[in-house]
């Protein structure tokens, strides 16, 4: 079993916690073993009030890819959304959004190798989206000379 670093009580409600369960379930993936394993190579760091391990958010939103961007922290509370959850909302194929994260146009969040998806950012990726596609197609060809 892992090390994990002892919880110091604190009246700073700054520090949020989560357990696994909470976790898996903001994630939408995970087992023992992959905490076992991120916790052992040193990605995802746990804390312990010596019955529970725990996980500090600043911590969990390290492992995802970073802390959320300014004026988006609140939206980065929710649990995230999967990439086909991702597709149904923009009514675009699930390639489309794979193709989209990994080409750094729609914000992602890595669970180890899960592409997840803040519901928040992917609403606004579609509007900037949908905004390029009408001002595209509003755009007067240049006249034939």
């Amino acid at each position: 079993m892992p090390n994990h670093a002892p919880l110091i009580p604190t009246d700073n409600p700054e520090i949020d916690l989560f357990d696994r369960a909470r976790l898996i379930k903001r994630w939408r993936h995970g087992s023992e073993s992959f905490f076992f394993r991120h916790e052992r190579s040193g990605r995802l760091k746990a804390v312990s009030d010596g019955t529970k391990v725990r996980y500090r958010r600043k911590d969990v939103y390290d492992f995802e890819g970073g802390q959320p961007p300014s004026g988006m922290k609140e939206a980065y509370q929710s649990d995230l959304i999967t990439q086909a959850t991702a597709a149904r909302l923009c009514s675009v194929a699930s390639s489309y959004i794979l193709t989209a994260a990994r080409r750094g146009e729609l914000p992602t969040r890595r669970i180890g190798s899960a592409y997840r998806f803040v519901p928040a950012e992917v609403e606004a990726w579609q509007q900037r989206r949908f905004l390029n596609r009408k001002s595209m197609k509003n755009r007067k060809k240049p006249a034939d000379e």
